[in-house]
């Protein structure tokens, strides 16, 4: 088959890349589809004839893990440019990757679908900084970020004058509107979906940071998912696949988990990043339609490992998931 590969190219350590890809994870994944005997072609998303390489070459699928050029929105970019080129592709629609890109949007739609996520507010302007309705501590997130970008050992907040200077900080920073959010004490455990019908929820992973020195604790605020933490430390951790969680409270985030899927629209891929709490509640704080595939630091990669499987079979299982979404939807316009 005539595959053809869409990509952010990651030319530097800049944050400003942070959600693009290295080469080798670019190479790895053409490399896994050449293995079942594909033709791979490489499209740049930044390239400005990505349009016209697409129209001229028409190649017969797309696994796309571009992440789009500008603005808040724009891993929608490529999904909305194949659309418009009628060439079918892996991964959620425009539509879905653009409401999974606003954290506000998405636990919007998450509490109409009855899906616990942690409370929070949206602060517009310097003004609206207040803490009235939340009990500490509470965490501050930019709106529109991925990969932990703007999340620092400072987000979450103990005091009001914590949150204020963290919220300062992120509006000179990102120059847009800023997310107050309960911060769930507990643990930080991420679950990983592929297929479409059904979805198959994979056994959530648990991150266990116990592991980490002190220092390296204090970047990750005590145990979360910071950028510092992804960046220098996510391979000093420990996971478990399965977490080491009772068998009721699996149930329960497979279930959220199926149900935030769903109603989010997504389609053949995504991870979602959850806390549980104290009580055993679990909460989803945020979605990754499009999730990272580096093979060694990134979570999906790193579930299937965990699971006995290899880079390979993760990207020609995504692969073959989202061909049969795609003749199952034409079949059924027919």
């Amino acid at each position: 088959m005539k595959i053809g590969i869409t990509y952010n190219l990651r030319r530097s350590a800049s944050d400003k890349e942070a959600e693009f890809d290295w080469p080798e994870t670019i190479d790895a994944v053409k490399k896994s589809l050449e293995s079942r005997g594909h033709k791979v072609s490489l499209y740049e998303a930044t390239s400005p004839l990505l349009f016209y390489s697409l129209a001229l070459d028409r190649p017969q699928f797309i696994f796309n893990i571009g992440e789009g050029r500008n603005g808040p929105y724009r891993e929608a970019f490529v999904p909305a440019l194949l659309d418009e080129l009628k060439i079918p592709y892996s991964g959620s629609s425009a539509l879905s990757l653009a409401i999974s890109m606003d954290k506000v949007m998405t636990k919007e739609l998450l509490l109409f679908a009855g899906v616990p996520t942690p409370k929070f507010k949206v602060i517009k302007t310097t003004d609206q900084i207040t803490t009235e309705a939340f009990k500490f501590p509470v965490i501050v997130k930019p709106i529109f970020e991925g990969s932990s970008i703007g999340i620092t050992s400072k987000s979450v907040c103990y005091t009001d004058e914590e949150v204020r200077n963290d919220t300062v900080k992120a509006f000179q920073r990102f120059r847009r509107p800023v997310m107050l959010e309960e911060f769930i004490d507990g643990i930080e455990v991420t679950v990983g979906i592929i297929g479409n019908f059904p979805p198959r929820i994979l056994p959530p992973m648990e991150i266990d940071f116990s592991t980490l020195s002190k220092r390296e604790l204090k970047a990750s605020a005590g145990g979360i998912q910071t950028y510092k933490f992804k960046t220098d430390y996510s391979t000093k951790a420990n996971y478990y696949v399965p977490a080491r969680l009772s068998e009721e409270v699996m149930i329960n985030i497979k279930d959220i988990c199926y149900k935030a899927f769903v109603a989010l629209r997504n389609r053949d891929i995504a991870r979602f990043d959850l806390r549980v709490d104290k009580n055993s509640n679990p909460y989803i704080l945020e979605v990754n339609p499009l999730p990272g595939l580096d093979p060694e630091h990134s979570d999906f990669p790193r579930i299937y490992k965990l699971l006995g499987k290899t880079y390979g079979e993760l990207i020609n299982d995504i692969l073959e998931v989202a061909i049969e979404r795609h003749k199952t939807e034409n079949s059924e316009a027919m």
